[in-house]
């Protein structure tokens, strides 16, 4: 089948369901059914094209299980970050459907990915558009033109008498009125509209464009681009690489101790944990890109054994550094209670030092940057999609609420108002089990949070979400009703 005829169909398929279900609503199902509509529509005009293979399916896949993440999680920073993933996958996959390979993927290629593909997509969008326009100049163009104005008015007269003879058709002819009353179907139309470009554009990409594949660098032109001198090298590595050391020195008696239970250290627990976490986690994210760019644009003329000695070197201190960073929120935690700010601060350091594993193996043997982004890339985003279905919030809950059988400290206003209904079932049922002034503490702060938002709870389907679906009921039980804003 010929890719190009499914441009227009698909497109105005996939944005009106758009328009239907995510205009002016709150993020749940529709965020997956959407999302879903249109990786399947791009998928479709890739595989007539003869260009579909893994890297595009891949890229579609992840991003229609991240908008399925919006009906399950209830956080609205990662809804937040779901769109942007979302729209980062669906640009990716369009990029890919007439280039396809997972090799093409690079940090450049991912970051600016979104960019590229909005302005092909506007551009390729006002490219169909003139050819509608030129079509209508056809005979049996114009044909179909005046065959439509002569029949929509038909056909509404026609529903409106039929609407007085069916309730069903009655419903639709009220909800239809009241839309049009409230002018609503303005904004909601300009949403469509504002869909059906980006759409268009992505899909006519797909259907229209010839793949341009690059040769890839000969290897004259890759020393061209190392201007990193191999002494150069050996100075920066072996001066960083010696600092990382002293540090490690100096600092051992409490790098991996507890120096803010030693009496007179000057030291409390938030200077130790918080001081640790920001330095340690900037040094060695930035010893990641230095050794990068190092291996990247440098030589290494007759040293290359020596430079891969102090790499590693560099390597394993960072990787020290960032395991005591890593204890130090542990500390934290043990003394303060889990947040999610700390939570995601050790999901980072997981992550990098995924990624300083990866790098290790990379210099050890032979260091391809691009395969060490993709890499790091899935592993982050693996990492996402855990944080996206596992109801971390609730475990966060379910952990202070357990400390507080041990240290008598309980933050009723973090666990009632920052958590988020994602926690909201949990601490209704853990809160018979707590002494009644904390009991009272956590109910009047989830009055607060909750009593007031009718509008988190909403009852359309496409709107559902399942942990703010058990939030509510929980809250039922304990008689906070939601009421109108």
């Amino acid at each position: 089948m010929n890719p190009q005829r499914l441009v227009w169909p698909a497109a105005l398929v996939v944005a009106g369901i758009g328009a239907w279900i995510m205009f002016d609503a709150l993020p749940g199902l529709n965020w997956g059914l959407w999302t879903a509509a249109a990786a399947l529509g791009l998928v479709l005009i890739t595989r007539a094209r003869g260009t579909l293979d893994r890297s595009v399916v891949l890229m579609a896949a992840t991003a229609t299980i991240l908008g399925i993440g919006a009906s399950i999680t209830a956080t609205q920073p990662i809804d937040a970050l779901i769109c942007i993933g979302v729209i980062g996958f669906l640009a990716l996959a369009m990029l890919l459907s007439v280039d396809p390979g997972l090799e093409r993927i690079s940090a450049s290629f991912v970051l600016l990915a979104p960019f590229v593909a909005f302005g092909t997509a506007l551009a390729e969008s006002f490219t169909r558009a003139g050819d509608l326009t030129r079509s209508v100049r056809s005979e049996r163009a114009r044909g179909v033109v005046r065959g439509i104005i002569i029949t929509v008015p038909i056909v509404i007269v026609f529903a409106l008498l039929l609407s007085n003879a069916d309730p069903i058709f009655a419903s639709w002819r009220d909800a239809i009125a009241k839309i049009i009353e409230t002018w609503s179907f303005i904004p909601r139309t300009v949403f469509f509209f504002a869909l059906l470009v980006i759409v268009l554009g992505a899909y006519s990409f797909a259907a229209y464009t010839l793949a341009t594949i690059k040769p890839p660098p000969s290897e004259t032109s890759s020393d061209h681009r190392r201007w990193i001198g191999a002494t150069e090298r050996l100075i920066l590595l072996s001066g960083v690489t010696a600092l990382f050391w002293l540090f490690i020195i100096v600092q051992i008696t409490y790098l991996f101790g507890n120096v803010p239970s030693v009496r007179g250290s000057g030291w409390s627990f938030a200077d130790y944990a918080q001081h640790g976490f920001g330095e340690i986690t900037a040094v060695a994210t930035l010893s990641v890109i230095l050794i990068v760019v190092t291996e990247k644009f440098g030589r290494a003329d007759g040293s290359a054994a020596t430079i891969k000695a102090l790499t590693l070197a560099m390597l394993v201190s960072v990787f020290v550094l960032l395991v005591s960073a890593f204890r130090r929120v542990i500390l934290y935690e043990d003394a303060y209670g889990f947040t999610v700010s700390r939570l995601y601060a050790q999901v980072y350091m997981i992550v990098l030092g995924v990624a300083l594993i990866a790098l290790a193996i990379g210099v050890m043997t032979v260091l391809d940057i691009r395969s060490l982004f993709r890499r790091v890339f899935a592993t982050a985003a693996l990492a996402f999609l855990v944080l996206v279905f596992w109801n971390h919030e609730a475990w966060i809950a379910s952990t202070n609420i357990d400390r507080f059988a041990t240290t008598g400290k309980l933050d009723a206003k973090y666990l009632g108002r920052e958590l988020g209904p994602n926690a909201v079932p949990v601490i209704v049922e853990r809160m018979p089990n707590l002494p009644e002034p904390q009991r009272i503490d956590l109910r009047t702060n989830l009055q607060t949070a909750y009593g007031l938002r009718q509008r988190m709870f909403a009852n359309r389907w496409y709107e559902w979400n399942y942990r703010r679906q058990r939030a509510k009921e929980a809250l039922a039980t304990i008689g906070i009703i939601p009421t109108a804003d």
